[in-house]
């Protein structure tokens, strides 16, 4: 019987391998939708949260606020975002995902899919209790 030290080595090497995977079909589908990676993570995440501040999604993506900015900027040209005034502070704006944007979200939550189809093996029970073990390791 393994330890919790052995178990939690095989569990880190398997969640490596998981996230590599992960981040190339991410890649793949972003280039896919014709978008920049960057652009991708902005509109997967806005489709998460719903709307942020651009500090929250420099904060969120790891980038500079600028960056951030004019990667909104960008996305918001191509008709994906929209930013408005924040109801709770009229200094600050949120961008949110478009009807168009929500439907680019859409396509790349499917391509991505797509490239992982052992995730789509799995019951809805089994990714719920894939997804809630993952949000318990996170919290720490």
């Amino acid at each position: 019987m393994k330890n919790q030290e052995q178990l939690v080595e095989e569990i880190a090497t398997l969640m490596g391998t998981f996230v590599r995977e992960m981040r190339v079909a991410f890649a793949a589908g972003a280039r896919e939708l014709g978008l920049a990676p960057s652009e991708a993570q902005a509109v997967w995440l806005l489709g998460v949260r719903e709307r942020a501040t651009t500090k929250d999604l420099a904060a969120a993506l790891d980038i500079d606020p600028a960056n951030a900015s004019t990667l909104l900027t960008k996305l918001e040209r191509r008709g994906y975002v929209q930013r408005a005034v924040a109801e709770d502070d009229a200094r600050r704006r949120v961008a949110s995902l478009t009807a168009k944007g929500r439907g680019l979200r859409t396509q790349l939550a499917e391509v991505v899919a797509s490239r992982r189809p052992a995730l789509n093996a799995l019951s809805v029970s089994e990714l719920r209790t894939f997804r809630d073990l993952l949000g318990r390791v996170a919290e720490r």
